[in-house]
């Protein structure tokens, strides 16, 4: 059994990998509103991530699931683009609060004390 390169880690390894591509394409967004031309990227994880989820029962599928960056064809807005970056950046400190978890808990576990 393999205590730190587990399922539930690379899930959310992946998580991280993928909130870090959400905030570059925000962060193009942002920094292209006034180019001529430009379209706006987005990138989606969680819906499919959700669907595979309800499909399979297998959970090493989850692991094979990868974001798609999507270009939209409209502008991108100021106030959409922040409000994205907000919401990321939340998602970010979850990801962040449970792989510490996971690791408290097996530091724990090794140790015997709890800190």
């Amino acid at each position: 059994m393999k205590l730190i390169d587990n399922q539930h880690t690379r899930l959310l390894a992946k998580a991280m990998d993928v909130y870090s591509l959400r905030q570059k394409m925000t962060a193009s967004n942002i920094a292209n509103i006034d180019t001529p031309g430009y379209n706006r990227a987005s990138v989606s994880f969680e819906e499919e991530l959700q669907r595979v989820e309800e499909l399979s029962i297998d959970s090493r599928e989850l692991s094979s699931v990868n974001p798609t960056v999507t270009e939209h064809d409209e502008k991108p807005i100021l106030e959409d683009e922040l409000l994205e970056m907000s919401d990321t950046q939340m998602r970010v400190q979850l990801v962040t609060r449970a792989l510490r978890h996971n690791y408290e808990i097996m530091r724990t576990g090794i140790t015997g004390r709890n800190r």
